[in-house]
C-alpha cells in the first residue's frame, strides 16, 4: 500500500515521464488550488482574460514607468532602503518558480522533439503546440513581467 495519492504517478524515466514523476498532476492540483479551476479548462478570452487588451497592456506599462521613475525621483535625495533580505526571498520564489515551469515545459517538449523533429514541433499544426503547453505560456508570461519589474 502506497502513502502517495493516486494522482502522483512515479516509475522509470522513459521518454513520456523523462523525470520518472509525471509533474502535469502535481501542477494541475497546485494550480487548480490557486486559481479554482483545472489548467486544461484554462481559455484564452480576447477581451476577458488578464492582459489581452490594448487598454490594460498600456495601463500596465504607463503604471511601470511611472513606479520605476517616480520612485527614483522619490529616492534621490534619500538614503537606499536596506531591503537584502526580501530581495533574497523574492529571488529565491523566481528561480524556483522559474525551475519548476523549466522542468514542466521540459515533460511536455521532450516526447515530442525526440518522436517528431522540432520542425514539426514548431510548424505542425498538430505538433508540440498542446494546451498543457498554452497553459504554461500563460503562467510564465507574469513571472517574466514580474523580474523586470522588481529588479534591484
Amino acid at each position: 500500500m502506497s502513502l502517495l495519492p493516486k494522482w502522483i504517478e512515479i516509475g522509470a524515466p522513459c521518454l513520456d515521464r523523462p523525470f520518472g514523476l509525471h509533474l502535469w498532476p502535481i501542477f494541475e492540483k497546485a494550480f487548480e488550488a490557486v486559481k479554482g479551476y483545472k489548467p486544461q479548462d484554462f481559455r484564452f478570452i480576447p477581451g476577458e482574460t488578464t492582459l489581452s487588451t490594448h487598454y490594460a497592456c498600456a495601463a500596465m506599462l504607463v503604471s511601470y514607468y511611472i513606479i520605476i521613475f517616480g520612485g527614483r525621483e522619490l529616492m534621490r535625495e534619500r538614503a537606499p532602503f536596506q531591503l537584502n533580505f526580501i530581495f533574497k526571498v523574492h529571488n529565491f520564489m523566481l528561480t524556483a518558480i522559474s525551475g519548476t515551469l523549466l522542468v514542466l515545459f521540459l515533460e511536455q517538449l521532450i516526447p515530442e522533439i525526440t518522436r517528431n523533429g522540432i520542425l514539426h514541433a514548431i510548424c505542425a499544426y498538430d505538433g508540440g503546440w498542446t494546451n498543457e503547453l498554452v497553459v504554461l505560456y500563460y503562467v510564465s508570461r507574469p513571472m517574466a513581467s514580474s523580474m523586470l519589474f522588481f529588479r534591484h
